[in-house]
């Protein structure tokens, strides 16, 4: 101290020395902060920049700048709410739904987020959710936007609730407020909802038709789209879930030709280059003999493009057979981080019988698939192999693995169209647990119920449908009919011919109905009026099916032993209710009704 003191500079530079050291000790303590404050900023900038893309339909950049704001800043809220979107808007609903849920905890959602995650609920099949999000955009002050009713619609469309889900649609066509993207859906909804003899659906295809040929329309490319990807055949990874959002119907009395489509998809201003993908695949389609020249001109052009117009010249390749061609544009590395590019080149390979090279596909694992449909496409591919109690083992761990909506409806899908009837049935029942509004499950089980010969559960299925649906005359006339099969006493089979005879004067093409009100004659045994009713119909009254067997056996009641015998035989290896089986056994053992 005595040498600090003894001259003024001295201090002067202890002084200093002291003021940096304390500087330097606070830059320190504070630098980890700033470092922080500074990512975090370089975060939310590629977070913007990235909201930008995904706006553009740019997603590989908009993924770029997602993957640098994580490396910066995983912590942040806006990186998260950006991740989610871009997840939503490229189909990845599943992992979209955890991180719409994470960013809701975090940070209030906009009206615009709200809306992502209404839709992205939808096509993971979680409605509850879906409900809660469609409800709060439905009670905005200002009224809900078009969009908004959109997403009611749709919602309203996959409950089963048609004629709701309509009247959505109507609202959205008479608003002056909306789209075209908006309305095109609205028309999407209608066709789905409809059926074609009603008036609502005629004039949804109409609408259809005039946005497909209008150029300034900015949906124009995808209603014709809509109009072009009519009749395309189910492929061997095709579930029920795919398409997520509402299908596309098939449109009777489309009038396009392919050639036309094709022509607009080019010359519109609208189109991009997944549009005019799809155009030479309708050439090819409208002139089978340039089909060579049209693939190698499309493998050349569009084989290095978007995974968009990657998966829409990789689904017209499979379709005219060019496998050898699918597997040259999705070459392994790329199709590993896309799921559905993965699931072209699956496809592919089962089209090439290379079933040991899907099976080592997915025995890896891949993070794209989910584990249930990987192990319920193994069960496929096990089976093809020959190995069946593997291929078993398989259907049971996808049904152990499945633990969402989406996943339960893909699975009960793929394993109702392989005839694995039992896990297609269980399936069904766990996603009526997790989703009691889905009506599709109900009706699903129903048919399942019938297609294994279990009338008296058939029964109770069209009664729970009832209960949750009581406006739905279909089921109710089915449910008759079932009741009718399972021996009702005679004021009880009265009785339900009763319920039926109105419906079917409502709707006299109804097969079910004809049949109801049939058997229940043949049970009160007036036999000749059971035989008019079935076959009363006229050329302005088209019929759906009539139950074969209660045809069958109106005849041998009314005589027509020989021609009913015949009726029996043809039926002899048809798969039937054991009900139905009993009015026609009499015949099959050449005995008398």
């Amino acid at each position: 101290m005595q040498w600090v003191r003894a001259r003024p500079s001295r201090r002067k530079l202890v002084a200093w020395c002291a003021g940096a050291a304390v500087v330097l000790i606070g830059a320190g303590i504070a630098a980890p902060r700033v470092s922080r404050a500074i990512k975090g900023w370089q975060a939310r900038r590629l977070t913007n920049q990235s909201l930008a893309l995904i706006d553009q339909h740019n997603w590989r950049e908009a993924a770029k700048k997602i993957q640098g704001a994580f490396q910066l800043r995983n912590t942040e809220p806006e990186v998260w709410r950006a991740y989610a979107r871009f997840l939503s808007r490229t189909g990845q609903a599943n992992l979209a739904l955890e991180w719409w849920q994470k960013t809701a905890q975090s940070r209030a959602l906009s009206i615009e987020d709200q809306r992502d995650y209404a839709a992205t609920a939808l096509n993971a099949r979680e409605l509850g959710i879906a409900a809660e999000r469609v409800a709060l955009l439905l009670s905005q002050p200002a009224g809900p936007a078009p969009q908004d009713l959109l997403l009611a619609a749709q919602l309203a469309t996959i409950r089963g609730y048609t004629a709701t889900a309509r009247e959505f649609a109507e609202r959205i066509l008479a608003n002056t407020r909306s789209n075209s993207q908006e309305k095109l859906g609205a028309n999407l909804v209608i066709l789905s909802t409809s059926t074609p003899d009603m008036e609502s659906y005629k004039q949804a295809v109409q609408r259809l038709l005039e946005i497909a040929r209008n150029e300034s329309d900015p949906a124009s490319p995808q209603a014709l789209t809509v109009l072009g990807r009519q009749g395309n055949p189910r492929r061997p990874t095709t579930t029920a879930t795919e398409p997520l959002a509402i299908p596309a119907p098939d449109v009777a009395g489309n009038t396009i030709p392919l050639t036309e489509i094709a022509d607009r998809l080019d010359h519109n201003p609208n189109s991009r280059p997944y549009h005019h993908m799809l155009a030479l695949e309708m050439r090819a389609r409208a002139n089978p003999a340039r089909e060579d020249e049209l693939v190698v001109k499309a493998v050349h052009s569009y084989g290095q493009g978007d995974d968009e117009t990657l998966l829409a010249l990789a689904a017209w390749l499979y379709t005219r057979k060019h496998f050898e061609s699918m597997l040259q544009i999705l070459p392994l590395e790329r199709t590993v981080q896309h799921r559905e590019l993965l699931m072209e080149r699956i496809d592919a390979l089962a089209a090439l019988n290379r079933f040991p090279e899907i099976k080592e596909i997915l025995l890896a694992e891949h993070p794209v698939i989910e584990p249930a449909f990987q192990h319920m496409y193994l069960a496929a591919i096990r089976e093809k192999l020959g190995e069946s109690t593997s291929s078993a083992n398989e259907w049971t761990r996808a049904l152990d693995a499945a633990d969402s909506p989406r996943t339960l409806m893909g699975l009960a899908d793929y394993a109702e169209k392989r005839n694995v009837l039992d896990i297609a049935d269980a399936a069904y029942a766990r996603l009526i647990k997790k989703q009691p509004a889905l009506k599709s499950a109900y009706a699903s089980r129903l048919k399942l119920a019938q297609v294994r010969g279990q009338t008296a559960q058939a029964h109770d299925l069209a009664l729970e449908i009832l209960r949750i649906w009581p406006e739905d005359d279909a089921t109710r006339v089915r449910e008759i009919y079932l009741r009718l099969l399972l021996d009702q006493s005679a004021g009880q089979v009265e009785a339900a011919e009763k319920e039926a005879a109105p419906f079917l004067a409502r709707n006299p093409w109804d097969g079910v109905a004809r049949s109801a009100v049939a058997l229940a004659q043949l049970k009160q045994e007036r036999f000749a009026a059971a035989l008019t009713t079935l076959t009363e119909f006229n050329s302005q009254v088209p019929s759906s099916a009539i139950s074969l067997p209660v045809y069958t056996a109106a005849l041998a009641a009314n005589g027509w032993k020989d021609k009913a015998r015949d009726e029996a035989q043809k039926l002899a290896a048809v798969k039937l209710l054991p009900e139905e089986r009993a009015l026609i056994e009499p015949l099959l053992r050449n005995g008398d009704h």
